[in-house]
């Protein structure tokens, strides 16, 4: 009797791996979604509004799962950093728990880079290519989770009966 339900619980942890797996790739999904809407905020005040960056994102704190990074990097700013410095710690810190792919990072490293340097035309040109490769990346997403997401919890679920199998 125990060994079957050693098994069960085996299948299960299996099975909540499987689901664990898909969520992270939704996660993914959805900070990119709030980094887009946080792009466009940003080109629309920079368009309408002359506001520093600090103003920009205290006006932005709005966005849940993008509000730790503008926080992080405010706190970063107050410390002294340049923008380009603190908003890389800040995506750092923030990110390291997503398990973004390196290219997805480098792609949120270049707002930091990027933004400031030039007028307000500038500005906005850099943020709309900007959002579009991020758009881009988030079709791709979306993609993998509509083909993998079932494919995380089959596996997930047979790599769980086929270690109680072996086990039991």
């Amino acid at each position: 009797m125990l060994k079957y339900i050693g098994g069960m619980l085996i299948i299960i942890c299996g099975t909540l791996g499987g689901i664990y797996a898909s969520l992270i790739s939704k996660n993914k999904a959805a900070f990119l979604e709030q980094y887009l809407i946080f792009l466009n905020q940003v080109r629309t005040m920079i368009g309408y509004g002359h506001m520093s960056v600090r103003d920009i994102f205290r006006e932005l704190k709005n966005i849940p799962v993008i509000e730790p990074v503008l926080t992080d990097t405010e706190a970063f700013l107050d410390d002294g950093e340049n923008f380009e410095n603190a908003w890389k710690k800040s995506v750092d810190k923030n990110m390291k728990n997503m398990y973004f792919d390196r290219a997805d990072i480098e792609a949120v490293y270049f707002f930091g880079r990027s933004f400031g340097l030039t007028d307000k035309d500038g500005e906005i040109s850099k943020i709309e290519l900007h959002s579009q490769m991020m758009k881009e990346r988030l079709d791709r997403l979306k993609n993998d989770i509509a083909s993998k997401t079932k494919i995380y919890r089959i596996l997930g679920m047979f790599g769980g009966v086929l270690t109680a199998v072996m086990i039991c």
